[in-house]
């Protein structure tokens, strides 16, 4: 009876891998290969990204990882136990998903702008940068955007300076974000991942209350 249970489980355990792997690799998968590619050439005419490249990774990570995690449970059915390196690897890519987690929430991606936590991604602040350039162009001297339901109308200068302001947080936050992932990386033990805290180091939020005065 055990032996048709296990022989039941080792099939479906090898065609969820299978799945899996077709998954990552088929150009009809939502997580296939092909999107990547269709990402870096977006980014080569300087276009936008025709799909979300974070979530993207953290979906393809979570099917590399379980794949690991059923060689481990197909080793196990065979009586063999996971190798340090097998568990080592597997606390890895937990941790690497959890700070992609972490660097795309709210506990990074936040500023604060009259009273309201807000955030905008690289391509709003891109189209940002056009529409203030659209506005010096026009000669005008403020503008107004609408985030949230609410507008806000700042001076262009003004505008300038939280948009830079932004961009410079966020890519210090990145660097922060890339130092924890290749520290992981660098750990040997699977009690040394799991202790690792990914949340230190971060720069201060901005609150832009306390340099512009909505209008």
């Amino acid at each position: 009876m055990n032996e048709d249970i296990n022989f039941e489980k080792r099939n479906l355990l090898n065609a969820e891998k299978a799945q899996l792997m077709s998954d990552l690799a088929v150009n009809t998968s939502s997580i296939g290969d092909w999107k990547i590619m269709k990402i870096y050439e977006a980014r080569m005419r300087g276009t936008e990204d025709p799909y979300d490249l974070e979530d993207l990774a953290k979906k393809r990570d979570a099917a590399r990882l379980r794949i690991n995690e059923i060689d481990i449970e197909l080793a196990k059915l065979d009586g063999i136990e996971p190798t340090d390196k097998q568990l080592l690897d597997i606390a890895k890519r937990k941790k690497q998903s959890e700070i992609t987690d972490f660097d795309n929430s709210a506990n990074v991606n936040l500023f604060i702008i009259d009273g309201e936590p807000m955030w905008l991604i690289f391509e709003q602040r891109s189209r940002l940068k056009a529409s203030i350039e659209a506005k010096e162009a026009a000669g005008e001297e403020t503008m107004t955007k609408s985030f949230g339901g609410k507008e806000y109308t700042f001076t262009l200068p003004q505008w300038k300076a939280m948009v830079n302001a932004v961009e410079n947080y966020a890519g210090q936050c990145q660097t922060v974000t890339e130092s924890h992932r290749h520290s992981v990386d660098l750990l040997e033990t699977t009690e040394a991942v799991n202790s690792y805290d990914y949340t230190v180091g971060y720069p201060e939020k901005i609150n832009f209350d306390k340099f512009f005065k909505v209008l």
